[in-house]
């Protein structure tokens, strides 16, 4: 029978569907050693972004097949080594578009209006923190998006609509978003912008894309935001010019190691915004990327050509 091994649980509607049809088996934690022991008599595997697919583990599988992402980033498969045994990976773009765009959106409100901080004195007793004034209005403010794609293009279409001014960064951006929207250099999306959020994958191309020069450029009362993906950002330069307040904060959903470690000083600082690599993951979301990778892997073996097939540049 054909066995399919889900790297963590994914939504039960979805791995009905794979039951129905297929032995299905859990890895019990995301280490490489329990995906090495468990991957040598597997077809498929369902794959959630905190496990990674390497070389090591890709060669300790010898009936894989298929490898089925639950999300759109591709970047924890060793896609070189699945290519070489001829391991078709699929993935699932677009679906959680809305989900990640909301967050992005959410995060510059959230920083924005000080939410944190208003939060914390009203439990605290401090009443007297509305008349600090510390909230700002976002209409009129300059947003800057790195990265044009559906995501970022979508954070820029809400974000036009609630006042802002558009500045945007994206080299492979198409001639009818270049109509809508004033494309600039990244050096001047991070010296003008009063946010800046990012929307790129994790490439060679980008990883440490946002530099520590790129921060020290921005306004002492701008804020970063990044929703994509950890190393695109200098993590070490950020806590730097968070810690020395430099910038006026930052949200971040996306972190350099996940689950980020306990000393890790964002942890510490109280002008960030942290959440854990979830903005995908709405309750909407979370159910179409698990049944679209699922029937990625259904179709599969049926003899049907998955919907995505993911293709390298």
């Amino acid at each position: 029978m054909t066995k399919v091994l889900l790297s963590q649980e994914i939504h039960p509607s979805a791995k009905k569907l794979l039951e129905d049809k297929f032995e299905v088996v859990t890895a019990p934690d995301t280490t490489q050693e329990t995906l090495i022991e468990m991957v040598k008599d597997v077809d498929a595997i369902i794959l959630r972004t905190t496990s990674k697919i390497t070389r090591e583990v890709i060669e300790n599988a010898p009936k894989l097949k298929i490898i089925s992402r639950t999300g759109a980033g591709v970047d924890n498969v060793d896609l070189e080594a699945a290519e070489e045994k001829g391991i078709i990976v699929c993935n699932q773009p677009g679906v959680n578009n809305v989900s990640v765009a909301e967050h992005a959106v959410a995060m510059i409100l959230h920083l924005s209006k000080q939410l944190s901080l208003m939060d914390a004195s009203v439990r605290g007793g401090n009443w007297s923190i509305r008349n600090k004034n510390l909230a700002v209005e976002i209409n009129g403010k300059t947003l800057g998006v790195v990265g044009m794609g559906k995501i970022g293009s979508l954070v820029a279409k809400l974000c036009n609509a609630l006042g802002m001014k558009i500045l945007a960064y994206d080299p492979y951006a198409s001639d009818e978003l270049k109509q809508q929207y004033e494309f600039t250099t990244l050096e001047n999306i991070f010296k003008e912008s009063d946010f800046v959020t990012i929307h790129c994958p994790n490439t060679p191309e980008t990883k440490g894309m946002i530099t520590e020069a790129l921060l020290n450029s921005m306004k002492p009362t701008a804020y970063l935001i990044n929703t994509s993906r950890g190393d695109v950002v200098d993590e070490a330069a950020l806590i730097k010019v968070l810690k020395e307040k430099r910038i006026a904060g930052a949200g971040l959903d996306v972190f350099h190691k996940e689950p980020v470690n306990s000393d890790n000083e964002l942890l510490k600082l109280d002008n960030v915004i942290l959440s854990p690599h979830s903005a995908a993951m709405t309750k909407e979301a979370t159910i179409k990327l698990a049944v679209g990778a699922v029937n990625a892997v259904i179709d599969f073996f049926e003899g049907k050509t998955p919907k995505y097939i993911y293709k390298a540049n």
